[in-house]
């Protein structure tokens, strides 16, 4: 049964489903190998691009007389429990799943993808350019509600963005365009990757193309005596995994219209302060004093060698130093947002473009609540004093010590009013993609610690940024010096991006 012949769908709206799985820090309980057609095959490609954008890392450290082996993974995660899986799909020659533990794509046993497959997708990729490979990034929604409940769904969107950011940035590094799709039939690609049963949700695609007509079957990749591997298929869900899906209906976007894709483009993702929706222009708030310039810090990446040290050295805070950082580290962290997203298929009518705001507590000569213009790289005052930022961050004990706090914004419920499961899906996206950006620049200055979370009480969030009506907070990053010695008691053994820790002999 596919997912548009079920009946008896609950009528739910995303609206109420954002109302409904919306936090409240009264009930906060405190925790702390360059792709080269021609020559290099895209199968080998690809496996190079996902070992680094989504790989396991490993070291060893001596603690309290005792070996232990730290594990993670080169993604962050807003429920630290990584939902999705990633199907690579190359033209002419078949499908495979990628196995992070082995490091490796192993067939999946499909058909290959063919441009009959794309148009009835809804695929939209450069005119005159030919599919070399799809990269589809699967949402299993309940490896994050089973800890998280109805909030983990979003924390599902948060994910794959990170990811994606991640892999598409090292695939633009090595010379390639990925386009981001956002906007494919949903039901079409189930039914292709045979997710029918399998309590599973394409949320996301990178297509890779070349110019030129559509290119023949290639021969498979591997070593003269590298053995045939066998074909996997996914794992099957349990019992509560089956119901916890279907309590989704009405939510998935097997249930929803979505909105028509365009050709990719790249735009800006950001809004400017007087462009935010619901909110008065800031020449208008009264606290708002002169423009505060931030310094440029130094020219973005250049190589794919350096992108790929940031992606692979890229950490999470687990707490705080009480130190300050400087107004020249915060110019090149929030520097890495001015740059255009990926082209994408849904970028023309920008209806899920973010607004930022920062709220600084222990930066060198700045204090208070600012809007972030990313045009002139500057800050708006909006308020010289910034309130205790734990509330907003349901009492965790990171926000406590936290330099700044960076909150990405937006009118969530009047805009999945008005666009539907696109901009629901769209607006997560977009801010794991900024999310993502300030890891890596953060992990470039290496004197900055960062973690993005996805639990905030909403209400608190908007009074500490002093968001207008109908604004929230969508996605939260906190910035500060980094506290090696910091524990997060909530740590779980999959939650690769704190560190998973196992006793060595």
């Amino acid at each position: 049964m596919t997912p548009l012949a079920r009946t008896g769908t609950p009528v739910r709206s995303l609206a109420s489903f954002w109302n409904e799985s919306r936090l409240r820090v009264a009930h906060a309980k405190s925790s702390s190998v360059r792709p080269a057609p021609g020559t290099v095959p895209w199968r080998a490609a690809l496996e190079d691009v996902l070992k680094v954008g989504y790989g396991v890392q490993t070291h060893s450290r001596f603690v309290a007389g005792a070996w232990e082996r730290i594990r993670w993974r080169t993604t962050p995660s807003a429920g630290a429990l990584y939902p999705y899986e990633v199907i690579a799909s190359i033209a002419g020659e078949g499908s495979y799943l990628w196995d992070v533990e082995q490091g490796r794509l192993v067939p999946y046993g499909l058909a290959p993808l063919t441009h009959d497959d794309l148009a009835g997708a809804g695929f939209v990729t450069p005119s005159g350019h030919r599919l070399e490979a799809l990269l589809t990034l699967v949402g299993r929604p309940w490896l994050s509600m089973k800890k998280y409940h109805q909030r983990g769904y979003a924390y599902c969107h948060l994910d794959v963005g990170h990811l994606t950011t991640n892999l598409a940035i090292y695939t633009a590094a090595l010379g390639f365009t990925p386009n981001l799709h956002l906007r494919f039939s949903r039901t079409s690609m189930a039914e292709h990757l045979q997710l029918d049963g399998l309590c599973r949700e394409p949320l996301a695609a990178l297509s890779f193309t070349s110019a030129g007509p559509a290119a023949g079957p290639q021969a498979a990749v591997g070593s003269e005596t590298e053995a045939v591997l066998p074909s996997t298929c996914l794992e099957l869900p349990g019992q509560q995994e089956v119901l916890n899906w279907e309590s989704l209906r009405g939510i998935l976007s097997f249930d929803s219209p979505l909105k028509t894709p365009c050709a990719p483009v790249s735009v800006t993702l950001l809004l400017e302060p007087a462009e935010v929706h619901e909110v008065p222009h800031v020449s208008d708030i009264p606290e708002v004093s002169s423009l505060l310039p931030l310094p440029d810090g130094r020219p973005r990446p250049s190589s794919a060698t350096e992108w790929r040290s940031l992606i692979l050295g890229r950490r999470s805070a687990k707490g705080f130093r009480d130190q300050p950082l400087s107004v020249a580290q915060l110019g090149e962290l929030l520097g890495a947002l001015r740059a255009e997203g990926f082209p994408a298929d849904c970028s023309q009518d920008g209806s899920a473009r973010l607004g930022v705001r920062l709220v600084a507590r222990n930066v060198d000569g700045l204090a208070g609540v600012f809007a972030y213009s990313p045009a002139s790289h500057a800050l708006h005052r909006i308020d010289a004093r910034a309130a205790d930022p734990r509330p907003a961050c349901m009492q965790q004990e990171i926000a406590g010590n936290l330099a700044a706090l960076v909150i990405f914004h937006a009118p969530i419920c009047r805009l999945v009013d008005e666009h539907g499961y696109s901009a629901f899906a769209e607006l997560h996206f977009h801010a794991a993609q900024m999310g993502q950006r300030l890891h890596l620049a953060a992990a470039r200055l290496g004197a900055v610690g960062m973690t993005c979370i996805g639990g905030f009480d909403g209400e608190e969030c908007a009074a500490l940024a002093r968001l207008g009506p109908g604004d929230e907070a969508v996605y939260l990053a906190l910035l500060g010096v980094p506290d090696e010695t910091a524990f997060k008691r909530d740590r779980m053994t999959v939650a690769y991006s704190h560190g998973y820790v196992t006793q060595e002999g």
